[in-house]
């Protein structure tokens, strides 16, 4: 279980992993993606329990991060 100081989140990296990490309260996504050290390219989109975050969305406890690589068509 996660303390008061610390926060759990997985982190889906559609078609390659998925990570449990173990944040510090008040981490961004960003920051997580650091700690992982997971790099979002352009071209990706970020979401957080299925909506639309940013690199600054704040992160909860049991948030699930998804990086979702954009389709090309035409």
């Amino acid at each position: 279980m996660a303390t008061a100081s610390e926060i759990r989140v997985r982190i889906l990296q559609l078609g390659r992993q998925v990570i449990d990490h173990r944040a510090k309260a008040g981490e961004t996504v960003a920051q997580a993606l650091a700690a992982t050290r997971i790099e979002v390219g352009p071209g990706m989109d970020l979401r957080v329990n299925g909506a639309p975050a940013e690199d600054e969305t704040p992160l909860r406890d049991g948030d699930v991060v998804t990086i979702i690589p954009r389709i090309k068509g035409g």
